[in-house]
């Protein structure tokens, strides 16, 4: 099967870099917007006795903790100072009603209203709670209210905090990284490939098989975002093992190719064999490491089960790429 693949893609080697070039523009302009459809929540166990617990207490007394902590700090007035609060009011009245359950101030907080300010009383917070029941629909409540809240009052700075919007800090710090990441790790990768291979084509290879395998994924699992949630730790196993595992059989591959074409074959049997030998165990044992990680499907926890989905899918990905 190996060695009839490899003689299909040499005799359709144009339409195979057509096919894997359409691909890879899918993946950077499509697939790349999964990281806007992943959620940061799913570290429950759906079901057991906490999770009943929790939302028979919410459903009883509303959730304990907030949603969304807005910090007014002003450099000159202080809490006391009337206008100071007619500001802080005037914003929290401003924010879209069907998106917000509640608000506290220190001026309706009663006995709790001095953990409200700041010991130097230039400084006070308001909670919010977000309308929604779970974590998936607070997060959309918050997207939909971040610039509201951030539209700072005049002569207010405003911070947020809260559970809301640090999950949304993560989402969005996780995105950040990776790319800065790829920017750091891929140049220095390449110089060492360069210096293993002794050649550009050769060493820029590996590179591309991995960032059209991670690409792939990301196409992928914006697909399955479409029907279910992804978490967007999924994106860490992507890239880690993405580029990890394509740049290792990427070796594989190019190594045994450049030794059956030193041995004298011409390109096609070189390729043949290649795919037949190192092509085989690339398969196996792609096949080997999302088997593992399929061990993830049997727990409860979602994050945990979308860890095994996104490695099914950049398994599936990595091995259409060599």
């Amino acid at each position: 099967m190996f060695d009839r693949l490899g003689h299909v893609t040499f005799h359709h080697r144009r339409l195979v870099l057509a096919l894997a070039g359409a691909f890879l523009a899918v993946g950077a302009l499509w697939g790349t917007g999964v990281f806007a459809s992943m959620v940061s929540s799913g570290f429950e166990t759906p079901g057991s006795e906490s999770a009943r617990a929790q939302t028979q207490t919410e459903a009883t007394v509303g959730r304990g903790g907030a949603d969304v902590v807005v910090m007014y700090r002003d450099g000159g007035r202080t809490v006391d100072d009337p206008d100071f609060r007619s500001a802080v009011e005037a914003h929290l009245a401003s924010l879209p009603r069907d998106l917000v359950a509640s608000t506290t101030t220190t001026w309706t907080a009663g006995p709790d209203a001095a953990r409200f300010v700041s010991t130097d009383r230039r400084s006070t917070y308001a909670v919010v709670q977000l309308t929604g029941s779970g974590d998936d629909e607070l997060m959309d409540t918050y997207d939909q209210l971040e610039p509201a809240l951030r539209a700072a009052p005049p002569g207010l700075d405003v911070q947020l905090g809260g559970d809301a919007a640090i999950s949304s800090d993560i989402t969005t710090q996780v995105s950040e990284d990776i790319a800065r990441a790829e920017q750091i790790s891929l140049p220095v990768v390449l110089v060492l490939l360069v210096v293993i291979f002794g050649g550009l084509t050769a060493a820029s290879l590996p590179l591309a098989i991995g960032g059209l395998s991670i690409l792939g994924a990301f196409t992928m699992l914006r697909l399955l975002s479409l029907a279910t949630d992804v978490s967007i730790f999924a994106v860490n196993i992507v890239t880690m093992l993405g580029l990890g595992l394509a740049i290792d059989y990427g070796l594989f591959v190019v190594s045994r190719f450049r030794e059956e074409v030193r041995n004298g074959k011409d390109t096609e049997a070189a390729l043949r064999r290649t795919m037949a030998t190192a092509g085989r165990t690339v398969a196996f044992s792609g096949l080997t490491v999302a088997i593992s990680l399929a061990s993830l499907l049997f727990f409860p926890q979602v994050f945990l089960r979308r860890w095994a989905s996104a490695e099914w899918r950049l398994s599936w990905s990595r091995w259409s790429a060599h």
